[in-house]
C-alpha cells in the first residue's frame, strides 16, 4: 500500500476546483512533509455529532486479513495465527496460500494509463489460481493518492466491463477498491465524488489510521459510520474491510501501542465491518518495537476467540460523547453480554485508559435506544474547506469521461 500523499495544510489558501486533481507527492520523509492525519477538533465534532449516541445494529466481524506477506513461511504463520485471508501484493504467493487453504485477494494498481491488454492479462492469470480461494480482486489502492490524475469514473468503467465476466468465470470473487476516509472535513462535493468509487466495487476498503498523528482513536468508529453517506449516494450497501495500522510512517517511524491497536480492533469488530484487516505484515519492522510481535500474536488470539464465541449473536453498538463505545451482544437464546471500550488514552469514569471490558448482563430491557440503523446522515455545513489532494468543483454535478478497453464512457449525475 504505497503512501504518496499530498496534503493541503491548515491555513492553506488553495481552493478546491474542478475535476482537477493535483500531482502525486513523494512519500513523506521529513517532518515538514509529514501528512496531517488528524482532523481539526471542531470539524471532527461537527462531523461526528450525528453518530454520537445513535446505535448501530450489526454482527461481530468474522474475517481477519493481513496485507503483504513476504514469504511462504509468512503465509503459513498467518494461517496459524487465525487469519482468514491475505492480500497478496506478490502473485507468486498464491500457491503458498492455496497449499495451506488460506483465501486471498489479488492486488492490482490500475489507472487511466493502464493498457486494456494488461487488465485482460491479469484476468487470464487469475484463472490459473485456485478459484475457490480467490475471494477478491482489488482493482486499485487509494486512487486519490496513488493516481490522482485518474477520474473516478474510470473505475466505474472497469467495474462495468469486468462484472459480467467475473459473474461467469469468478462467481465467488468480488471486485474491491480502497480509499482514505471518509474524513471528518469532507464536503458534499467530496462525498459525491468519492461515491463513484462505491459504484465501482463489491467491497470497499477504508483505512482509519488515527495513530499516525496520535489522533483520537474513536475515528475508527466514526469513519465506518461516515461511509453510509457515499453508499447512499451510490445506491449501494457495500461490505467494508477496515484496515488498521501495523506499519510505520517516516519520520516518526512509530508503531501503535498494542493497547491502542486493541481498542481500534474492537471498534472494527463491533461497529459494522465485515473484515478486520491490518497493513502490513513486516516482522523486521515489528521486531524493532519491544513486545509488538508477541503482543500482536496475543491480540489475534484474543479477537479471533471473541469472534468465534459471538459469531451468531446480534450486536447493538453506540459511541458516547466521551468516546466510550458500548456494545450489547444478544445470543439467539436471549443471553446478553456487554462490551465497553474506552477509546481514550486516559481514564474515563470507572474505565482505565484504553480499557476493554466484557461482562454478562441481567435479562433486562436493552440498554441502547431502540432505533433502526443506520440513520440517515445529513452533514453539518459549517465545515472549513477540506484539505486533501482531490480538487473538486463546488457543484453536485460531476462528469467523467474516460477511455477503457478502447471505448469512451461518460458518467454524469
Amino acid at each position: 500500500m504505497t503512501l504518496g500523499l499530498q496534503v493541503i495544510l491548515a491555513g492553506s489558501t488553495s481552493l478546491l476546483f474542478a475535476d482537477e486533481i493535483s500531482s502525486p507527492a513523494q512519500p513523506a520523509e521529513t517532518p515538514e512533509a509529514a501528512p496531517v492525519i488528524t482532523d481539526p477538533v471542531e470539524v471532527r465534532r461537527a462531523a461526528n455529532a450525528p453518530f454520537v449516541g445513535v446505535p448501530v445494529r450489526t454482527k461481530v466481524a468474522q474475517r481477519f486479513e493481513m496485507y503483504s506477506p513476504r514469504t511462504e513461511e509468512a503465509v503459513k504463520e498467518l494461517k496459524e495465527m487465525g487469519f482468514t485471508q491475505v492480500m497478496l501484493d506478490r502473485p507468486n504467493l498464491h500457491q503458498a496460500a492455496t497449499d495451506v487453504g488460506l483465501p486471498f485477494v489479488l492486488a492490482h494498481w490500475w489507472n487511466q494509463d493502464t493498457k486494456p491488454e494488461e487488465i485482460t492479462t491479469a484476468v487470464e492469470r487469475a484463472k490459473q489460481v485456485d478459484r475457490s480461494l480467490l475471494i477478491g480482486f482489488s482493482i486499485m489502492d487509494e486512487p486519490e493518492r496513488n493516481s490522482p490524475d485518474t477520474p473516478f469514473g474510470y473505475y466505474i468503467d472497469v467495474y462495468e466491463k469486468l462484472r459480467p465476466q467475473f459473474q461467469k468465470d469468478f462467481p465467488k470473487t468480488r471486485l474491491e477498491i480502497s480509499h482514505w476516509g471518509p474524513l471528518a472535513e469532507w464536503t458534499d462535493q467530496h462525498y459525491e465524488y468519492f461515491s463513484f468509487l462505491y459504484e465501482a466495487a463489491d467491497v470497499m476498503r477504508i483505512m482509519p489510521y488515527p495513530d499516525l498523528g496520535e489522533g483520537p482513536l474513536d475515528d475508527v468508529y466514526f469513519m465506518i459510520r461516515r461511509t453510509q453517506r457515499p453508499m447512499e449516494l451510490a445506491g449501494r450497501n457495500l461490505p467494508l474491510a477496515v484496515i488498521l495500522q501495523t506499519w510505520i510512517l517516516p519520520p516518526k517511524n512509530q508503531l501503535p501501542e498494542i493497547d491502542e491497536l486493541r481498542v481500534m480492533t474492537y471498534q472494527a469488530l463491533l461497529a459494522g465491518s465485515e473484515t478486520v484487516s491490518f497493513f502490513d505484515h513486516n516482522p523486521e519492522v515489528w521486531r524493532q518495537k519491544d513486545g509488538f510481535a508477541s503482543g500482536f500474536r496475543d491480540l489475534m488470539r484474543e479477537i479471533t476467540t471473541f469472534a468465534r464465541r459471538y459469531k451468531d449473536w446480534d450486536v447493538e453498538t453506540m459511541m458516547s460523547g466521551d468516546s466510550v463505545l458500548t456494545s450489547i451482544l444478544t445470543s439467539p437464546s436471549g443471553q446478553r453480554h456487554r462490551v465497553v471500550v474506552n477509546t481514550q488514552r486516559l481514564a474515563v469514569n470507572d474505565l482505565g485508559a484504553l480499557e476493554v471490558r466484557e461482562e454478562p448482563m441481567e435479562s433486562s430491557p436493552a440498554l441502547l435506544a431502540d432505533q433502526c440503523c443506520p440513520q440517515q446522515f445529513t452533514p453539518a455545513h459549517d465545515h472549513q474547506p477540506a484539505r486533501n489532494s482531490v480538487r473538486l468543483k463546488p457543484t453536485r454535478a460531476h462528469k467523467k469521461s474516460c477511455r477503457v478497453f478502447g471505448r469512451i464512457r461518460t458518467h454524469q449525475r
